[in-house]
């Protein structure tokens, strides 16, 4: 059987693309981001080794227009189609479904990522899918299916036993096979082949990485350890945690330090190791000598997680950049996002992360639907603490927009403060929740943190670090920093449009 695990290229009125892949919050920008989907890419490795052919069909990482990659994939004439979808871009998924589907009638179609899994029905119901995936465990219910599909061509719709499916039956009807429960250790599924997924396609543009090329490691935890934060997708009875061994991850690292030459690595695991398991993983690096071979390592984590002890050993293990959720200064706001910790614990995790060397990466969020002027400048006024005293390297500051049938999403709709109901709109480029104060106000908001990074007292903030003699320091204030403000000029462009359509609308907020 061919297997194409595809992206197409989506592009908006304006030019821009569509970031889709590792089911990020959809975000259109001119100047792109290719992210390796790392999950699809262990399904995409599994399936060619399970003996089937595998094409790595990424429209966007490879430049494709949408006329191209369509025509390419028709051509290829795949037995199955796998696709990647989040709330603002399903229309585009169904209506591409549809157009496919006239070419390929023999083709089966299958629907993966958590808007789908949260809705199969919708999916089923609106397109001519026929498969949707009811897990975030993509290679593991795939190395399943495929081979279930192969071997059963005739009756795999009506007999197939494996859980986790949404299946479109001949007669029209679906069939549920019920929850998904991943029962195999992590391990189980293959380290990504590099060469199979074109790893170099994602090795250059990206904002994370000081050096290039860089790429995503084959992430640890799956999906998140914490998995109660309501606006996040890592969050319901439908995810399981699980975890890669460390000496598994470290073999990985070292294969892509002494055979592709990589100089940056960046593991996107929703929460990475934590305590024991983080610092043998820093220990081992150094044990390996890895940590002199020039490349530098960087992972997501959570406040509180890592204590003294292990970021002075990371640091010896020569990790770099470390992206910290902090959402919102306001107690109120991190109580209602079950965030689980509160504004006085931040800045000890930071001053720790700063003082052994580390960049950490705040990504903060405004336009909560709760969230009054007060709350706002509190975020506003604490952002600006951290910057300007050097506690933090970078910031990506975004609207807080309901996606997926997230908690937030739910409440969002139960409270009647969604202001559409169009899943388009649901692109993170403007506020579409009724708020206490008009949507400007945020905007605004947003404009002032991206201003940081080009005032004086934060520069010369930086040029301070310099006197440190790190590399990373210097590299920070001269290489990496124009690469960063060009993609600081995609948010900002978004959000002059995203203005002038506020403006106009008298209904953004609450009564």
């Amino acid at each position: 059987m061919k297997i194409a695990i595809s992206y197409p290229p989506i592009i908006n009125e304006r030019g821009q693309t569509a970031m889709v892949s590792q089911n990020r919050n959809v975000q259109f920008f001119k100047t792109p981001t290719y992210l390796l989907p790392v999950i699809e890419a262990q399904a995409a490795t599994w399936l060619r080794d399970l003996g089937f052919t595998v094409r790595w069909d990424d429209g966007n990482a490879e430049r494709k227009t949408y006329g191209q990659w369509f025509n390419d994939l028709v051509s290829w004439q795949p037995d199955v189609v796998v696709f990647e979808s989040t709330t603002p871009v399903m229309k585009f998924y169904w209506r591409t479904t549809e157009e496919l589907k006239k070419k390929l009638p023999q083709t089966i179609f299958i629907m993966t990522g958590y808007h789908s899994m949260r809705r199969p029905e919708e999916t089923l119901s609106l397109s001519p899918t026929d498969v949707v995936l009811r897990s975030n465990h993509i290679d593991f219910v795939l190395a399943k299916l495929i081979p279930y599909i192969d071997q059963h061509r005739r009756d795999w719709r009506t007999a197939c036993p494996i859980e986790g499916l949404f299946i479109r039956t001949e007669d029209g009807s679906f069939r549920d096979t019920g929850n998904f429960r991943q029962v195999e250790p992590l391990d189980k599924s293959p380290l990504i082949d590099r060469d199979l997924v074109d790893w170099k396609n994602y090795a250059f543009e990206n904002g994370n990485f000081l050096q290039t090329p860089g790429t995503y490691a084959t992430s640890v935890i799956r999906d998140c350890m914490f998995g109660k934060c309501t606006f996040c997708r890592y969050n319901g009875p439908d995810l399981t945690f699980s975890k890669m061994s460390v000496k598994r991850s470290l073999d990985e690292y070292q294969t892509l330090i002494e055979k592709y030459h990589v100089k940056e690595i960046f593991d996107d695991s929703g929460v990475w190791y934590r305590g024991v398991d983080a610092r043998e993983f820093a220990q081992g690096i150094i044990d390996r000598g890895l940590h002199k071979k020039g490349c530098y390592f960087g992972f997501n984590t959570r406040f509180e997680y890592l204590d003294e002890e292990t970021i002075k050993l990371l640091a010896e293990a020569n990790f770099r950049f470390v992206l910290i959720g902090l959402e919102a200064a306001s107690d109120e706001t991190l109580r209602r996002l079950n965030k689980g910790y509160q504004n006085q614990y931040i800045e000890q995790t930071l001053k720790w992360l700063t003082q052994y060397g580390l960049h950490p990466h705040l990504t903060i969020m405004v336009g909560y639907y709760w969230e009054t002027r007060e709350m706002l400048n509190e975020t506003v006024g604490f952002v600006k603490k951290i910057m300007y005293s050097g506690l933090a390297r970078t910031l990506q500051v975004t609207l807080c927009t309901p996606l997926d049938f997230t908690p937030y999403h739910l409440e969002c709709i139960e409270k009647g403060v969604l202001l559409t109901d169009d899943y388009n709109d649901h692109d993170m480029s403007k506020l579409i929740v009724k708020t206490p104060i008009p949507h400007e106000r945020y905007y605004d908001a947003i404009r002032e943190m991206y201003g940081i990074a080009l005032s004086p007292r934060f520069l010369l903030r930086q040029m301070l670090f310099l006197f440190n003699f790190r590399k990373r320091d210097w590299q920070f204030l001269f290489t990496y920093g124009w690469r960063a403000l060009r993609r600081v000029r995609n948010h900002l462009y978004n959000l002059t449009v995203s203005s002038k359509k506020s403006s106009k609308d008298p209904s953004n907020e609450s009564t």
